[in-house]
């Protein structure tokens, strides 16, 4: 049983854990709270970046003596030497006789071995306490863990009618501007953002987080997918920050721009990705390339936004084809939520995948 007083630490660690936001990835957002015997609060601490100390280590060398204190902690402690040494040694070692873990880690270099380690040295362990909040507070790391692969945001918007630009090309502005703050506030908490080379040359975007607090070196990587020769003057290789190419032909290119060679398929980009540090990619591509990336399953999250105007027929459609020839076909979503922003509606879920 948890009391009271764990249940209000572990809302408390959990709000803590936000605070390291994209900077802890591969590393899991965790908070920790240490309470004294009477259930009173004496310390805390959270994973502020990877590398850094871990929450639990923050947290205890805040505290002082806590010989017979609880640790509310979001995440299972590490038991193994990584950047930092293992923060289940730490507890041990400080007089902490009960520790209450909101959820297991999955990473096989943790995966139970660190509440394994505390029973042994005789430490009270109960699991499982907000569990599917925690889950979700670390969405971006687990699926890291599952599939070895950054997670993928898919961000689209268009028309009532399913439309996504005038037949001239078009698209400034379908949507309103809370919504263009929305996408603003998306690209500051993602490590990166992707198009593919169309979208790069006909809307020329610069790809950075703005009307946001964002400070210069937590904008988003661009990463632009290329196989053909694109103008040297576009936005994206003239903004400061860092830019990629995903290509397989080399062409000029101003020499600020890396290259990524050797990717063949976007999961082997996403892979990359995640290989880079760039744990949350936004998709902020055209329609093929949004219906490629739904094709291969690679849509970890999908957000639409649907403004209150007509285009037509003539109009370019929001996606591309996605091989859907029955209503058996038919890709939904889960999870979903409906909101206003401004006279604009934005849908958002996790798309459900056929498996057979």
């Amino acid at each position: 049983m948890f009391s009271k007083f764990e249940q209000s630490a572990m809302r408390r660690a959990i709000e803590l854990a936000q605070g390291g936001g994209k900077k802890v990835f591969p590393n899991p957002r965790v908070g920790a709270v240490i309470l004294s015997p009477s259930g009173e609060t004496i310390s805390e601490g959270y994973h502020v970046s990877y590398g850094g100390a871990h929450a639990e280590r923050n947290a205890l060398e805040k505290a002082g003596d806590v010989t017979g204190c609880t640790m509310v902690v979001t995440l299972e402690p590490c038991g193994h030497h990584g950047k930092t040494p293992p923060c289940v040694e730490a507890i041990a070692g400080a007089g902490i006789n009960r520790v209450v873990v909101g959820l297991r880690d999955p990473n096989p270099l943790v995966a139970g071995e660190g509440i394994r380690f505390l029973e042994n040295k005789g430490i009270e362990v109960e699991v499982g306490l907000l569990s599917d909040e925690i889950e979700k507070l670390n969405e971006i790391y687990l699926h890291y863990i599952s599939a070895g692969r950054s997670f993928l945001h898919l961000k689209m918007a268009g028309s009532l009618d399913g439309r996504s630009a005038a037949a001239d090309g078009s698209s400034r502005w379908i949507t309103g501007e809370l919504s263009r703050k929305r996408v603003h506030e998306f690209r500051r908490d993602s490590h990166a953002v992707l198009i593919g080379r169309g979208t790069a040359i006909t809307d020329n975007p610069e790809l950075t987080a703005r009307d946001v607090q964002c400070a210069d070196t937590d904008q988003p990587v661009r990463i632009i997918l290329a196989r053909r020769e694109m103008p040297r003057n576009l936005k994206l290789f003239n903004s400061p920050g860092r830019t990629v190419v995903v290509t397989d032909k080399r062409f000029d290119l101003p020499d600020t721009v890396e290259i990524w060679e050797g990717i063949e398929t976007p999961e082997q980009l996403l892979v990359r990705a995640a290989e880079e540090g760039l744990g949350l990619i936004l998709c902020e591509g055209g329609g093929s390339l949004a219906a490629s990336l739904l094709r291969e399953h690679l849509v970890d999250r999908l957000s639409i936004f649907t403004a209150p105007a007509l285009l037509g027929s003539t109009g370019f459609p929001l996606l591309g084809d996605l091989g859907i020839r029955s209503i058996g076909g038919i890709l939904r979503m889960e999870d979903v939520s409906v909101t206003r922003t401004g006279d604009d509606i934005l849908t958002e879920g996790r798309v459900v995948y056929r498996t057979d």
